[in-house]
């Protein structure tokens, strides 16, 4: 067989959200890979296997275009290799791990969660893994759940969170906040005109959506950080009717971000979207919002937490 110099020890996974469960996973990869002189990587898919396999698109916490670096970024792996779900569902498992994760890709090292299931019909499990590594004279590590409270910390269950805006528990599951990246694009501007300019950034249509409504938010933008009250939702107060989108007011912000790559977190749900009589109503209620969201944050940091 080729022997692929440096080895990878690769971590298996569809790392949505990158939470508290992949990391267990990815820093083991890095833990394998230092003692084997190797690469960290990640295996994963180019689409979510129930997406495919039910043709209804699972809500996502990171978006496509952005998870290669959420995972890098987070996980502090080296690589992330992608494999098309469509091509590798039909692949036997035993093809899988000796074919593909050892011929292809120099596994010297695989890691996998005690429930991953891979190959033709999910035949593959771990148990099968830890005897075919043997064969093949690599290692294999299965990690256990990662449980807060008693509950396994698990993709699904963070999003039943973020679906009733409970961001702050999220973020627990998560390890870090419940955050949407995209490039500015440009609005209508309506902000603008009673003082309230905000930041118009259209929503991946495969995002996991929290209630429409207002959260305290930091925004992060290259290597600035803002306090933000940003709106998700479609604008009921101006009959926008068009598809939701995300809108941060920065709070003590002056500039031109149109074009930009930016990052919002949102840490707390304030009040949900409703439509107002008047502009003058909708101002003063951004102006509440902007008060609770410096409130929170600073409360946050009297108590020495990390919001």
């Amino acid at each position: 067989m080729k022997q692929h110099k440096p080895p990878r020890a690769i971590a298996l996974g569809y790392f949505d959200g990158v939470h508290m469960g992949h990391r267990a996973l990815m820093q083991r990869a890095v833990q394998r890979a230092h003692e084997i002189g190797g690469i960290s990587a990640v295996f994963t898919f180019d689409k979510h296997p129930s997406s495919v396999m039910t043709g209804r698109q699972v809500p996502l916490l990171t978006a496509d275009a952005y998870r290669q670096d959420e995972i890098k970024r987070l996980g502090g792996v080296d690589e992330v290799i992608f494999g098309h779900f469509e091509e590798l569902r039909t692949m036997d498992w035993r093809d899988f791990i000796h074919e593909l994760l050892i011929g292809r890709f120099g596994a010297g090292y695989i890691i996998s969660g005690h429930n991953n299931r891979f190959g033709y019909m999910g035949r593959g499990t771990p148990e099968g893994m830890a005897e075919e590594c043997r064969k093949a004279g690599i290692g294999y590590d299965c990690i256990p759940d990662v449980k807060i409270d008693g509950i396994v910390v698990s993709s699904t269950y963070i999003r039943q969170l973020i679906s009733l805006g409970d961001m702050q528990r999220a973020a627990r599951f998560l390890g870090h906040p419940y955050t949407i990246t995209g490039v500015v694009a440009h609005g209508r501007k309506v902000g603008r005109t009673y003082g309230v300019p905000t930041v118009n950034l259209p929503l991946p249509p495969e995002m996991a959506l929290p209630p429409y409504g207002v959260y305290a938010s930091r925004v992060r933008v290259e290597d600035q950080v803002y306090l933000a009250a940003t709106n998700i939702g479609v604008k009921p107060t101006f009959v926008d009717g068009g598809a939701p989108t995300i809108e941060p007011h920065l709070l003590d912000f002056a500039g031109d971000l149109y074009g930009k790559l930016i990052h919002v977190e949102l840490h707390q749900f304030l009040r949900p979207e409703r439509a107002f009589d008047s502009v003058e109503q909708l101002h003063a209620a951004i102006e509440e919002n902007v008060r609770q969201t410096r409130e929170f944050f600073a409360a946050a940091s009297a108590a020495g937490v990390q919001a």
